[in-house]
């Protein structure tokens, strides 16, 4: 069965079953979901970097209920570890999805883009700017200058809100060229780059 597909019913009652994580029925856990890669589908979400945050938010909590060790109190000892994995791993998962930065990387990885170990390369101009702005923080923080490290914080800020516009877009262009495997390489190597540039304003953000 492929990791993003989840049993039509439950083994232990046989009921249908719209999780992959837990019965809706009896409530048992899936073992398989305490190993599961994929994020969305742990979560029952659409693999895409668009995703609603409220619904993300919605599925977490209602999944973790049914998944929280307490729920499972009087189980045997096998199913309340098998709780624990669950919960670690939905954890993970929701931490990973609800930041943009994190999930639009781990949203490339699973689709076969570069790490930013194999490709550390940023949008052309950026770093000559980022170079200037280093050097502006720098002379605001050693003058303590606060007017200019708030200028600096919002340029920085409108900064990294726009490249994630720019990677949301390139989603988008991904997902119509699927059909292409050429184009889908150039965007995903793309969509690398301004991650890349996104960790370098993070870093400045964390200074200012």
């Amino acid at each position: 069965m492929p990791e993003n597909a989840h049993p039509s019913k439950c083994k232990h009652c046989d009921k249908p079953i719209s999780s992959v994580l837990v019965c809706d029925y009896c409530h048992a856990l899936n073992p398989s979901a305490a190993t599961m890669s994929d994020y969305f589908t742990l979560l029952g979400l659409q693999r895409r970097f668009d995703i609603d945050e409220r619904e993300l938010q919605r599925k977490f909590v209602a999944l973790s209920r049914h998944a929280h060790p307490d729920f499972h109190g009087g189980q045997s000892p096998e199913v309340q570890q098998l709780a624990l994995q669950i919960s670690a791993a939905l954890n993970d998962a929701y931490r990973t999805l609800r930041e943009p930065a994190s999930r639009a990387a781990y949203l490339l990885e699973l689709l076969g883009g570069k790490s930013s170990a194999q490709d550390k390369s940023v949008p052309e101009g950026f770093l000559s700017t980022t170079m200037m702005l280093q050097e502006e923080l720098a002379d605001a923080k050693a003058g303590g200058d606060q007017a200019e490290l708030a200028r600096i914080r919002s340029v920085l800020t409108t900064q990294r809100d726009g490249l994630i516009r720019r990677i949301a877009k390139l989603f988008e262009d991904c997902q119509e060229a699927m059909a292409c495997q050429a184009m889908t390489a150039d965007i995903l190597d793309e969509i690398r780059k301004q991650l890349n540039a996104v960790s370098y304003v993070r870093k400045l953000l964390s200074q200012a």
